[in-house]
C-alpha cells in the first residue's frame, strides 16, 4: 500500500473495511483453493466418556471414534506451503439435521490460517509446528507444541491402494462443525456464540491409501490431545487432495 500524497489527514471510512490490518489483511475472503495437500489420517476408538466431555450439548456423537488429521498444504492461495493438524469427532447436530465432524482441537503453521479459522469458521486454532514424510518403508507425521511432540502417527508406506469412499466410511468429514465463541471487548462474556458448519467444496481425491496404523499422544495442558484416549487404532489412510474453502452457515445461536 503506498502512502498517499497531501497535506491534510484524509482517514479510511471503516465501513468499507471487512479485515485488519488496512491494506494487509491478515484474513482472506474467501474462497481459497488449497492443491496438493497431503495427509496422514489415523482413526481410533477413544472412551464415550472422554468424547462426550469435549462435546457441546447439542451435539450428538456418532461414533466412539477420533480422526487425527496431520497435513501438508504444499500450495494453498493466500498462505503459500504450511502444515495443520486436526483433532475431529463424528457428530450430528439434531436440530439442523447436519452430519459431521466436532473440532476440538486444531494446531496451525501458519498465522494467516490461525487467523482466518478462528475468526471466520470459529475453529480452535492454535500454534503448532507439524512434520509428515516416509521414514524409509514407514510414513511418519507429528505434531509438536512446545518443544513437546504431542502426536506421533505412523503407518506403512503405500502399500495397499484404497478409494476415497474408503476414506469417508468412518465420517463425513468434509463438514466441519465448530463452536465460535468470541470475547467481548469490555470482559462481559462472549459477543458471539454459535454453532458454524463449513463444508469443503470442489474436492478431488488424486490418490488414497490404506493401512494398519500407530498414534502416541502425549500429554500438554496448551495441547490437550491425551484427554481422548486411544482405545485402539482402527485403520489409517494417507492421501493426496485438492479442495476449495468456501464461507460456511450459523447451525445455532447460542444465548
Amino acid at each position: 500500500m503506498t502512502p498517499p500524497s497531501g497535506s491534510g489527514p484524509a482517514g479510511f471510512d471503516p465501513a468499507s473495511v471487512d479485515e485488519t490490518p488496512f491494506g494487509a489483511p491478515l484474513v482472506p475472503s474467501l474462497p481459497l483453493r488449497m492443491r496438493d495437500t497431503e495427509i496422514l489420517t489415523i482413526v481410533y476408538r477413544s472412551a464415550d466418556a472422554a468424547i462426550a466431555h469435549l462435546l457441546p450439548r447439542q451435539l450428538e456423537p456418532t461414533a466412539a471414534l477420533v480422526l487425527v488429521h496431520l497435513y501438508r498444504m504444499h500450495d494453498a492461495d493466500w498462505f503459500g506451503a504450511y502444515g495443520e493438524s486436526a483433532v475431529q469427532i463424528p457428530v450430528r447436530h439434531a436440530a439442523s439435521g447436519t452430519t459431521g465432524v466436532y473440532s476440538p482441537l486444531l494446531f496451525v503453521e501458519s498465522d494467516g490460517a490461525v487467523a482466518a479459522g478462528r475468526e471466520i469458521y470459529g475453529q480452535p486454532k492454535k500454534e503448532g509446528r507439524i512434520e509428515l514424510g516416509p521414514v524409509g518403508d514407514l510414513l511418519v507425521g507429528r505434531l509438536w507444541r512446545n518443544g513437546i511432540d504431542v502426536v506421533t502417527a505412523t503407518t506403512p508406506y503405500k502399500q495397499r491402494a484404497a478409494s476415497a469412499e474408503d476414506l469417508e466410511r468412518h465420517a463425513a468429514f468434509r463438514t466441519n462443525i465448530n463452536l465460535k465463541a468470541i470475547p467481548a471487548v469490555d470482559g462481559s462474556g462472549a459477543s458471539v456464540r454459535e454453532l458454524t458448519a463449513r463444508t469443503l467444496e470442489d474436492v478431488v481425491v488424486h490418490e488414497v491409501w490404506r493401512g494398519p496404523g500407530t498414534i502416541e499422544l502425549r500429554p500438554n495442558a496448551q495441547a490437550p490431545v491425551h484427554l481422548l484416549p486411544v482405545i485402539e487404532v482402527v485403520e489409517a489412510f494417507h492421501w493426496r487432495a485438492d479442495f476449495t474453502l468456501a464461507y460456511g452457515s450459523v447451525l445455532e445461536t447460542i444465548a
